[in-house]
């Protein structure tokens, strides 16, 4: 996995966005030009935004990342905000364990990672045969089958399995334990706008501001619920706080999407369209 860090230059002004753009191209330092134009509150951190993963880094370049794209600078880039001129600051690769070779059989890929099928149709268009694999099949045989690189998909399917592994707690689940706990903590891991359309009550927003002062305020064998929109952010997080000697970090399934749907039914649903062009909330 990739995980990307960023930093911006923020103003509501079309000509100062410009004008940055410009003296950027001109060889000049970001830093200085944060504190000369940017209007974000990110000013005081040197318009640091922290961390981002993959998938959301993805969808703003538009292509896979890499190492090399450590000094990047993306922008202007127009939200309903304003505009965005975004640094890439550092990329750090994160390598998934290795749980599947090129000589897994598909029958001991699907009996161990039941939605790697739908992986390989997402990410690959290979589809499942009507018949379903034969016992010698691997997954090389199939990518040779299909044309498709073994590397590429087995990095694929071992970030997923991954992935996947990361514990959860189904909304039903939560709704009982906060009855009964009162000192499980709820981490909103959300952007701000997302949480001004519903959130659950007592849970804290972690900001680039808040977490440093926010995390060490908790016990590391605290149980820790985190909330992120429909269960796809929190599995990075989770490791990242695992990293940091939390150890009892959990996603409630389905995000606050399907908390919404089975709990709180009243709370306001919202929806991201990923493919409606960039727009920065989404990622940042």
């Amino acid at each position: 996995m990739i995980n990307v860090r960023a930093s911006q230059i923020f103003t509501n002004e079309i000509d100062d966005a410009v004008t940055v753009k410009k003296a950027l191209d001109a060889g000049g330092q970001f830093e200085d030009l944060v504190q000369e134009y940017s209007i974000c509150p990110t000013k005081k951190i040197k318009g640091d935004l922290g961390w981002m993963n993959e998938e959301n880094i993805g969808s703003l370049l538009g292509e896979q990342v890499t190492e090399k794209d450590k000094g990047r600078i993306l922008g202007p880039i127009h939200s309903q905000y304003g505009y965005h001129i975004v640094k890439i600051t550092d990329v750090r690769i994160d390598h998934a364990a290795i749980v599947f070779s090129a000589e897994t059989l598909m029958s001991e890929l699907n009996e161990r990672f039941p939605d790697a099928h739908s992986v390989l149709f997402k990410e690959f268009h290979i589809g499942l045969p009507v018949m379903g694999y034969g016992k010698t099949e691997t997954i090389a045989s199939v990518c040779e089958t299909h044309g498709k690189s073994v590397e590429e998909v087995l990095s694929k399917l071992n970030a997923e399995f991954e992935t996947h592994q990361a514990p959860s707690i189904t909304p039903e689940e939560l709704k009982t334990k906060r009855e009964s706990n009162k000192d499980l903590v709820l981490l909103d891991i959300r952007e701000q706008w997302e949480r001004d359309i519903s959130y659950i009550e007592g849970s804290t927003l972690l900001t680039t501001q808040n977490n440093e002062s926010l995390l060490n305020s908790l016990n590391k064998d605290a149980e820790i619920i985190v909330i992120d929109w429909k269960g796809d952010r929190f599995p990075s997080f989770q490791k990242w706080m695992s990293q940091k000697g939390f150890s009892n970090v959990k996603g409630i399934e389905g995000g606050i999407d399907a908390w919404c749907e089975q709990v709180e039914t009243w709370l306001s649903r919202y929806d991201i369209d990923e493919d409606d062009g960039y727009r920065y909330e989404d990622i940042l």
